[in-house]
């Protein structure tokens, strides 16, 4: 594929429009590394649903013709891509953003297809269904040797979210509605009902408040199309209301007691509202920046008792706050981020900075007081290379989730967990944000040859897992030898041909002090040999544009 047609391609693969999409964080890196080298519209913030691809506008770039199922004046209707996804895991679950995948031992396998139809010139149906199985084979879990008290701590994260460590001891199957959508579609906004995943924010591997790491959850939305242009510059953005789900799965133990009590707390099992908004600037006066806001918020649906609950509109009105609000039975988080791109240079570099206990505004950033802060740090650099429109990508990513003070992780409320909503920011077992967890820190580096929309690359990448709970646990034993840490190589691999687009990847993972274990010899030997496995990663996706 020429220059010309890769710049038709991506510029018209960003609108939208009023025909169907499909969710792909690959294809969306592709996205991003178009923009840098010029060949994509650079309007587009890349923060608003980036991972939703336009298939229409695509198919009319390459010259495909779809297979209409049916066709007349006021309505059309045509197949949707199939999509197989396959992944194994040897030893250990591993990797996020999968969803309707699960934290599984083991082959799993997701299937997704569907029709779209077009009615009139503004009533749009995409029905997209996912169907997932997972043998999820038994892994271990939290050990038994760690000792009561161990327990009791682990138990604080345990009865304020819903993120079990496996799912069952059964086989996984369930269908899922996907990427579905009904939707009125007019100038450059849409409204409608959906379960399409979203991600808002420019990070590449995680997300503080929506990424593709849970199944997608039916929501109403209004959003924009395109970029809205004003006088100060454009903007893009979304509002949606919505149902989250538990996961049904029980936490291990639930019969234990500690100092006369059980550890286990039964759950309010009603489900949850949440409703959020993504906002995304373009100031006129610097083109290549991107300045923005995302905020959610979630309650049980018996304690909305004001209209404002059910509006992503906390932390706007001081303390003009509803009843739910001021009881902390809304549970609110927030966002700022940027990104600025240059492509002279064909860089970016990006920032998104969150706050869990309230929806980050620009004036609360500079307090004095601590409060629980995460932030999601990046930057991309394509090299050229001799190869005609082939580069060389070097693409870093910092996450950092766990609590900035002692006296915040001695009173553990971390991400995506709530004293309250004691299913957390979840969706059927699911982290709907970062997908490494509360508490946890993630180092990632990938350099590959990229050209269009094929890769091939190595990925590595380090994972500390909740270091709210590691510290919690063992500071007052003065043992800090018990991160549990994942150390990853990956090879990755995008190609495309006619059409098909697959991609696979095959990763190796050492995970050292599982499930913060180890062998506990001398306590001053900080070289003691920790609970350590060696686990086999594979995926492979294949779609099919009809």
């Amino acid at each position: 594929m020429n220059r010309t047609s890769l710049i038709i391609l991506f510029s018209i693969f960003a609108l939208y429009g009023n025909s169907q999409v499909i969710s792909n964080d690959r294809l969306k890196e592709a996205f991003r590394n178009q923009q840098l080298i010029g060949n994509y519209y650079s309007g587009y913030s890349l923060s608003v649903n980036a991972n939703q691809i336009n298939l229409n506008e695509l198919d009319s770039a390459l010259g495909f013709k779809n297979v209409l199922i049916k066709k007349s004046k006021n309505f059309s209707a045509q197949f949707v891509p199939v999509s197989f996804v396959q992944q194994y895991n040897s030893k250990l679950p591993y990797d996020w953003n999968n969803a309707p995948m699960i934290h599984a031992k083991g082959y799993q396998n997701v299937l997704s297809f569907g029709i779209y139809s077009k009615l009139g010139k503004h009533i749009t149906i995409q029905l997209m269904p996912e169907i997932a199985y997972a043998e999820n084979k038994p892994f271990e879990q939290f050990s038994q040797q760690l000792g009561d008290r161990a327990w009791a701590d682990y138990y604080r994260f345990l009865n304020t979210s819903d993120i079990p460590s496996q799912f069952g001891a059964e086989p996984y199957r369930k269908i899922f509605p996907g990427q579905s959508s009904i939707r009125y579609n007019f100038k450059s906004f849409s409204a409608g009902i959906s379960t399409e995943s979203l991600w808002w924010g420019p990070g590449w591997r995680n997300s503080l408040v929506m990424s593709t790491n849970a199944p997608g959850f039916i929501h109403f939305t209004f959003n924009t199309t395109r970029p809205i242009q004003t006088s100060i510059g454009s903007f893009e953005g979304q509002v949606i209301g919505g149902k989250l789900e538990e996961s049904n799965i029980l936490p291990p133990r639930i019969y234990s007691y500690y100092n006369g009590s059980f550890l286990y707390q039964p759950k309010n099992n009603e489900w949850r509202y949440m409703t959020g908004m993504v906002v995304s600037w373009r100031p006129k006066w610097v083109h290549n920046l991107y300045l923005g806001i995302s905020k959610a918020s979630y309650l049980y649906h018996s304690d909305i008792s004001n209209p404002l609950d059910v509006l992503p509109l906390q932390g706007f009105f001081g303390k003009f706050r509803t009843a739910a609000e001021r009881t902390g039975k809304k549970s609110s988080m927030g966002s700022l981020f940027f990104r600025y791109i240059m492509p002279k240079e064909q860089t970016e570099i990006y920032m998104e900075l969150g706050r869990k206990d309230i929806s980050l505004m620009p004036w609360n950033i500079v307090q004095n007081q601590q409060y629980r802060r995460a932030y999601v740090v990046g930057i991309r650099k394509l090299f050229p290379t001799k190869q005609k429109d082939a580069f060389i990508q070097l693409a870093t990513e910092l996450t950092q989730m766990q609590a900035p003070t002692a006296e915040l992780i001695r009173s553990p409320d971390s991400w995506y967990t709530d004293p309250y909503v004691r299913q957390g920011y979840t969706n059927q077992g699911r982290v709907i944000g970062a997908g490494i967890g509360t508490g946890s820190n993630s180092q990632t580096m990938e350099i590959s040859w990229v050209k269009g929309m094929k890769k091939i690359g190595l990925q590595f990448e380090r994972v500390r897992y909740n270091s709210d709970f590691h510290y919690y646990a063992f500071e007052y034993i003065q043992d800090f030898r018990r991160h549990w840490i994942d150390i990853s190589t990956t090879f990755k691999a995008d190609w495309n041909f006619k059409h098909f687009f697959a991609s696979a990847q095959f990763g190796i993972i050492r995970s050292y002090n599982y499930k913060w274990l180890i062998v506990q010899v001398d306590p001053n030997d900080f070289f003691t040999a920790g609970n350590e496995f060696l686990n086999l990663s594979g995926r492979i996706n294949i779609t099919y544009r009809f």
